[in-house]
């Protein structure tokens, strides 16, 4: 009587509902009755296929269901209906022994519980029932239509492989597998989503990732609920441990190859059935000032772009706010010659500069909008031809200066130059309230400002790694892939700043550059 009165209490939807929902269902030795409670479960959906058959050369009823277009059908005809139909009768009285000798599946299983029955149907298994027996038996069917692995398109590359992740996870596991082709590597798989029951794994390496981390990522993974899981975002917003910063704060990406590297120094990846990106962490702000091509080009070359993302990064951040800090309360700053050719620009243009500024930025950021959403026959020629023409017309116009076009213009090529899509976003984003800040209170605003942004950042973690390492605090080894990209045979520890069981990398730290024989 008092668990009647507290569900009718709880709200739809609530855990105490959800728990009942999760009980075990007991499997009905009837199977008109086991007819009855799928139609009853499923709705009387269309693509619902309950198919009874005799098997055993007649001697014995059984019901075969799956989801059409979810299930492979010619493993259903030739390695489950056609061997249950041949079996002989001796081997029907033994559900487990039918299960794992006659039916020609790659994973089979058996249980006495519906809803798991179920949980596996909706992931384009097959369930199979044996009248006068209290279990059913799972055969994995799955062969629904993927997307083939194809080149990433949000992390470009020169050189490196040409393999991105898809929507399946179970591919996205593979090619993590045959890059890391050793048995520690581990896949333990959850269940999200209280309807979309989406499959989500958590990827680590035994032995040299810390197992407080991946219990941590675990426990969050698990105590999220949420009705459906779609996208790695959602995970992200409740993995991560500071929710309201801009800041990423776990890592995102499409490449297999960027994961593996990851799994090696100590990191836990989470892939998600259905998204073709992987999430990775602990992050560090460091992650963002690496890409692909670092690795497989020349380390004096890996160094030097690097130094220019770190230019880039600040570009994208105070640019147009310092130059709104010159031009609007430190002339004096500025050589004469520049200044007077800045103020002969800005002849005739009735709106002050900060809104200039605001203005430019707005359109640039539209652009690249539309530039994204558009067709992408059209959108790159569409967002090039439109900055040019709007910023010549608005310069000809005497709307705007031809100064803030070129700062705009900079500022906007140089948040491209960041290797990583979502590192740039919130630069981009904080760049507008530092222009208000800087056109109020000149340099000691900005100043201000990114004083601000940087402490922000400082108190920042992921899972318990400060965001700024190993530059706060600091841990010089870890500057050797960081500011630098020093030479393979140098790089014989992995990152301090990530826990890890083995610190270890190289085996043999003495190796001479020089490539002598040791």
């Amino acid at each position: 009587m008092l668990i009647k009165i507290l569900q009718k209490l709880l709200p739809p939807g609530s855990k105490g509902q959800e728990h009942q929902q999760n009980q075990k269902k007991p499997v009905d030795a009837n199977l008109e009755h086991v007819i009855e409670q799928l139609e009853q479960i499923f709705g009387g959906t269309s693509d619902l296929v309950l198919r009874k058959l005799l098997i055993g050369a007649g001697s014995k009823p059984a019901l075969v269901v799956y989801l059409e277009n979810m299930a492979d059908k010619k493993i259903l005809s030739e390695g489950i209906i056609a061997k249950l139909q041949e079996a002989p009768p001796e081997f029907l009285d033994n559900v487990k022994v039918t299960a794992h000798s006659i039916l020609a599946v790659s994973k089979v299983s058996v249980t006495a519980d519906l809803n798991r029955v179920v949980s596996r149907i909706l992931s384009g298994d097959t369930g199979i029932f044996l009248a006068g027996s209290s279990r059913a038996i799972i055969a994995a069917t799955g062969g629904w239509e993927t997307r083939s692995i194809q080149y990433p398109e949000t992390e470009v590359n020169v050189e490196g492989p040409k393999e991105g992740f898809i929507e399946s996870i179970d591919v996205n596991m593979t090619l993590l597998r045959r890059r890391l082709r050793n048995s520690n590597l581990r896949f333990e798989t959850i269940t999200l989503g209280t309807r979309t029951n989406t499959e989500v794994a958590v990827a680590h390496l035994q032995g040299v990732t810390d197992p407080g981390i991946v219990a941590e990522v675990k426990r969050r993974l698990k105590a999220i609920h949420k009705d459906g899981i779609l996208t790695v975002e959602i995970l992200h917003e409740f993995l991560r441990d500071q929710p309201y910063s801009p800041f990423p704060t776990i890592a995102k990406t499409e490449r297999p190859e960027k994961v593996v590297a990851c799994l090696l120094e100590g990191r836990v990846a989470v892939l998600l059935d259905g998204y073709p990106f992987v999430l990775v962490a602990p992050m560090t702000f460091a992650m963002f000032l690496q890409a692909g091509d670092d690795y497989y080009q020349s380390f004096y070359y890996g160094t030097f772009v690097r130094w220019i993302r770190i230019f880039a990064f600040v570009i994208t951040l105070v640019l147009p706010s310092f130059y709104i800090a010159l031009v609007t309360h430190h002339w004096e700053m500025m050589p004469t010659a520049l200044a007077l050719s800045l103020a002969g620009g800005r002849a005739g243009v009735p709106f002050p500069y900060f809104l200039e500024a605001l203005a430019m930025e707005f359109t640039f950021e539209v652009l690249r909008e539309a530039g994204i959403r558009m067709p992408r026959a059209v959108g790159q020629a569409v967002s090039i031809v439109g900055a040019l023409v709007i910023g010549q017309s608005a310069v000809q116009a005497g709307l705007v200066s031809p100064g803030i076009v070129i700062i705009v213009a900079f500022t906007g090529i140089a948040s491209f130059a960041i290797p990583v899509y979502e590192a740039s976003t919130p630069f981009r984003l904080l760049r507008f309230p530092l222009i208000f800040v800087t056109a109020g209170l000149g340099l000691p605003g900005l100043v201000a400002g990114v004083m601000m942004i940087w402490g922000h950042m400082t108190s920042l973690t992921s899972f318990g790694v400060p965001y700024l390492a190993p530059f706060v605090p600091l841990q010089s080894k870890d500057l050797k892939d960081t500011l630098f990209r020093v030479p393979q045979w140098a790089m014989f520890t992995r990152p301090q700043s990530i826990p890890s069981m083995d610190p270890k990398r190289l085996d043999d730290p003495k190796i001479p550059p020089e490539g002598k024989d040791s």
